[in-house]
């Protein structure tokens, strides 16, 4: 298993949940910040626990996958956000999917 994946089981399993408007919330209630971090050509949102003395970020929308569809969810090519609003992680946008996919779903969307 990856270190990321690990890294989002342990903070589910510390009590780290998310809300319908895809926003994490903290073992306490509270909705964690964040920051936002640019990979490849997006911008993603990214929140950080504490483990074993260091902090690691997690990307908010493989997150929110994980606890939508469980285990299934590190076995997916890839976590699209159905809207292609990479910064847009609500629960109900969040979808296992293909890269090829996402190619087909933005060469639509340029086609237009």
């Amino acid at each position: 298993m990856s270190k990321s994946n690990e890294i989002i089981r342990i903070a589910s399993q510390k009590g780290y949940t998310i809300n319908k408007a895809g926003e994490i919330i903290n073992p306490k209630g509270q909705t964690v910040k964040g920051s936002t971090r640019r990979f490849k050509n997006c911008v993603y949102k990214t929140f950080g626990i504490s483990h074993k003395g260091s902090s690691r970020p997690i990307l908010v929308h493989r997150f929110v996958a994980y606890k939508k569809f469980g285990e299934v969810a590190f076995e997916a090519e890839c976590i699209r956000h159905l809207n292609q609003n990479s910064l847009d992680n609500r629960p109900d946008n969040i979808y296992m999917g293909t890269y090829k996919e996402i190619y087909e779903s933005t060469r639509n969307d340029i086609d237009l």
